[in-house]
């Protein structure tokens, strides 16, 4: 069955397209439409890019975007999966208690559990040993004691915190150093649409994806999710679609 990179081929083929056809087409740069064929996503900045531009890509040459993605996520999980190596054992290796300087060990073994069993009857263990109380501690002792308890407190739910807020959602910041166009969903939910003007600043929460629908002149907005500056959406002037953003895809720097 071929995979998600050939059907893209072949659907633009049957269109007739070439890749800078297609380029026009999707707005999405040739070298990238290449890569996507080819199955090379090494070359696109990020998991996110990747499947925005197989959902654009697809969406033009009338393909379900969905059967695309699902065909990626396949080969992505496939040749993440590890071989497993059976270890070689030959027929010898039964036959070790059958060898005389095993046998000597086992009758030796033999000798030590009869000894100790001896040893620990019953009898042997009538006499009570006296183990004296302890001595209570100064109160400089009972100081530090409580003490290092408060600091071990206070590293826990400092620990605690740091652990809630990575569990936290995506909070995105967008900076305006340009004049942007853009169309933007948080959890399927349309949060922004309009024009921003330079120097404007917007702020974006969601609990589990940010998808940028539509950003007119890519280069003109500089975007920080939980703090990580994410490599720029694409050059100024440009126009991309259908690009989303989860905890996974963060690019933390």
């Amino acid at each position: 069955m071929a995979g998600e990179g050939e059907k893209l081929r072949l659907a633009r083929e049957k269109k007739t397209w070439s890749l800078t056809e297609a380029e026009e087409v999707t707005k999405i740069r040739a070298r990238y439409l290449e890569a996507l064929e080819a199955e090379e996503y090494e070359i696109i900045p990020g998991m996110a890019y990747v499947k925005g531009f197989l959902r654009t890509y697809a969406r033009h040459l009338d393909l379900d975007p969905e059967e695309i993605l699902a065909l990626y996520k396949s080969s992505r999980i496939s040749e993440s999966k590890p071989s497993l190596k059976v270890p070689h054992y030959t027929s010898h290796s039964r036959l070790w208690w059958r060898r005389p300087t095993m046998a000597m060990i086992m009758a030796l073994l033999v000798i030590i559990l009869v000894v100790a069993i001896a040893h620990w009857s019953p009898r042997s263990q009538t006499s009570v040993t006296y183990t004296p109380a302890p001595l209570p501690s100064s109160p400089a002792e009972n100081k530090a004691e409580e003490s290092a308890a408060n600091s071990s407190a206070q590293d826990s739910t400092a620990t605690n915190s740091l652990a809630d807020s990575d569990t936290e959602g995506l909070i995105v910041q967008l900076e305006f150093n340009q004049n942007c166009w853009l169309l933007v969903k948080a959890d399927g939910k349309v949060v922004l649409e309009g024009e921003y003007s330079v120097g404007t600043t917007k702020e974006i929460k969601a609990s589990d994806e940010i998808e940028f629908v539509t950003v007119g002149n890519a280069g003109g907005v500089v975007v920080t999710i939980n703090g990580a500056v994410q490599p720029s959406l694409g050059d100024s002037g440009e126009v991309v679609n259908n690009i989303v953003l989860t905890k996974d895809s963060i690019n933390v720097r």
